[in-house]
Order: C-alpha cells, then sequence, then structure tokens
C-alpha cells in the first residue's frame, strides 16, 4: 500500500488478535484497495474516521478527552524501543526514513535499556551486585534511572 504522506509501500504487522478482523474488513477489496476508504474512495481522512468511530465519545468515556490518534502511534513506538525491538524494526514500522529519525524522537527512551543491558551481563557473568546499583562515576548529569 502506498502511504499518503510519502508514497512509499509499507509492511504494518498487526497483532494476531486483529488479523481475522482485518481480513473480514478486507474480503472482497483488491489488493491495491484502502483498506479504510472515504466514501467516494481513496483514503479515509482522519476526522472522518473519528467522527464514524464516535472518537471524542469513546476518549472522554474513558477519562482522556485529550488523547490524540497521534499519540498512539507515539505510544506504541515508545513500547516497542523500551521492549528493546530494535530500532530499524521501529523505523519500518513508522514509515520513518531512516533509524535516526525514529532516534531522535525516540532514543531518549533507550536510556534505560542501557542499565538494564548491563544487568544482563552482569547476570551472565556473574558479576552483578545484589542491590543492581549503577556507579555514581557513569552517571551523566544524574541522569541514572531508578531501577526499583
Amino acid at each position: 500500500m502506498d502511504s499518503v504522506k510519502n508514497a512509499r509501500a509499507r509492511t504494518v504487522p498487526l497483532v494476531d488478535e486483529l488479523v481475522p478482523i482485518v481480513d473480514r474488513w478486507a474480503a472482497g477489496k483488491a489488493p491495491d484497495d484502502w483498506l479504510f476508504a472515504a466514501p467516494e474512495g481513496g483514503p479515509l481522512r482522519e476526522s472522518n474516521w473519528k467522527r464514524s468511530v464516535q472518537w471524542t465519545k469513546a476518549v472522554a468515556a474513558i477519562g482522556l478527552s485529550g488523547l490524540r490518534v497521534h499519540d498512539l502511534r507515539h505510544t506504541a513506538a515508545s513500547i516497542w524501543l523500551a521492549q528493546s525491538a530494535d530500532p530499524t524494526v521501529v523505523q519500518r514500522v513508522l514509515g520513518h526514513a531512516t533509524a535516526s529519525i525514529t532516534m531522535d524522537l525516540y532514543g531518549h527512551l533507550l536510556d534505560a535499556n542501557l542499565w538494564n543491558a548491563a544487568r544482563k551481563i552482569g547476570g551472565i557473568t556473574g558479576a552483578s551486585s545484589a542491590h543492581g546499583a549503577v556507579p555514581q562515576r557513569a552517571v551523566v548529569d544524574d541522569q541514572r534511572p531508578d531501577l526499583d
């Protein structure tokens, strides 16, 4: 599928629970058709989609009135990177031209992963501390994460 923003095709992975739903939605559509098309064809604009799913009412019902659709994208990227997903995979899913764009936006989320990686190495070598302490001299501008 061509994305609206940059006219490049990309694959977007789905969680297993969504596959049958998307399969039903796509039934009868040509491979090049938009999965979620506007009534007149072409891409569905966010404002029309939000109106069709009653977005404002739904987010108010869960107490998140200010939630934007884009916030869900940011949340997904944040979770993937916090869970040590490969930044180039996250870059491809998000449709960024380069992994450096992804890292410029989300790289700050990897700081805790540095300390978790050190813990894993310590666990392999048997050199981990009982408290998971981070040496004070390794901290720049007091950026040591709270690991407890």
